[in-house]
């Protein structure tokens, strides 16, 4: 066995639905056929899941993510049931559900909100990026009315406000208005490079007009610059560290290869049916309709994919899901 007999994993994403309002150039799960997201986890197996890993990991925290998670009608009911049991859970939205929902939502029983960003200043940006004009007229009306409703409104439950941005060619003159709206709004940003740094070079040849001409020293600056504003005091959830290695990425990507990628030892994921992965990227070890969470985790199968995982040389060992970020509650 290549894992610890005692070792659990640390980090916990559930995609509770494939189905999504945008057509992010980032994502594919909105591509997934219709026959396929028919076989959706039904409300009750998705609790007799969360029953099942709880009761192996006691109190624990899991981030549900899509797709668009809030397109499910029963998410409010699995956070609750969750939370009930000790668990905190936390959710990344598109936010293009949220508009009659924000009362709601102040009064669930999720800890950390993350909304999906790519601009603040130029709307064209984030709309391209999502694939519908309203996108982020949508989402920055849904964010600052949560944000708002969290600082003024007593009696909730008090929630963490955060904005996870895509680094893209488009978008690299929007590094410091993004910080510097998460600072006046009081909530904090996470960055991801788009492609693991290779829509930055120069051979990259595609349709879609995200990809605009933007070289490598104009991807480095933006990232050099999210480095100096963390180190006034900005509100950047990435560390130093993994942010110098954004740079080496995009500039010698073949060394990111050397990199450990821990993920096969920390990381539990389970796709929208039942489907238990340590890594996206690898086929499934299993379904949690029909096993336990932990028998999963510890066997044979489990044990081959951790092996592949070692010898991988995929340029992904610096996504949030393998590298800690300064605040791990909200690394999706």
């Amino acid at each position: 066995m290549l894992l610890d007999p005692e070792k659990k994993p640390v980090s916990f994403a559930f995609n509770n639905t494939d189905r999504c309002q945008s057509r992010c150039i980032t994502c594919n799960s909105w591509k997934t056929p219709a026959c396929v997201m028919e076989k959706e986890l039904t409300t009750e197996e998705w609790k007799r899941i969360l029953t099942n890993i709880h009761n192996w990991m006691g109190n624990y925290q899991f981030i549900l993510s899509g797709g668009e998670p809030f397109i499910r009608e029963d998410i409010f009911e699995l956070a609750k049931f969750a939370s009930d049991m000790g668990d905190t859970v936390n959710v990344v939205t598109n936010a293009l559900s949220l508009g009659d929902k924000l009362d709601k939502l102040i009064n669930s029983a999720f800890n950390n909100i993350t909304f999906s960003l790519n601009s603040v200043k130029d709307p064209k940006i984030h709309n391209t990026s999502r694939g519908r004009d309203d996108a982020f007229q949508r989402t920055m009306y849904a964010l600052q009315n949560l944000n708002y409703l969290n600082k003024h409104h007593r009696g909730h439950r008090w929630k963490n406000i955060f904005l996870s941005t895509v680094i893209m060619p488009t978008n690299l003159s929007e590094m410091k208005p993004i910080v510097e709206f998460c600072k006046t709004e009081g909530i904090n940003a996470t960055f991801q490079l788009m492609d693991n740094g290779e829509a930055f070079t120069s051979n990259i040849s595609k349709d879609n007009q995200i990809y605009q001409q933007a070289t490598k020293q104009d991807a480095i600056n933006a990232i050099q610059e999210l480095i100096e504003l963390k180190k006034a005091g900005y509100p950047i959830s990435n560390g130093f560290e993994q942010m110098e290695k954004f740079k080496l990425l995009i500039n010698t990507p073949k060394n990111i290869e050397k990199l450990e990628c821990t993920i096969g030892e920390n990381n539990f994921s389970i796709d929208p049916y039942g489907n238990f992965r340590i890594c996206f990227s690898k086929d499934p070890i299993g379904n949690l309709k029909d096993s336990l969470p932990q028998d999963l985790w510890y066997s044979e199968k489990a044990d081959e994919v951790r092996a592949e995982i070692l010898k991988c040389k995929m340029k992904c060992k610096l996504l949030n899901c393998n590298v800690i970020v300064e605040d791990k509650e909200h690394a999706y």
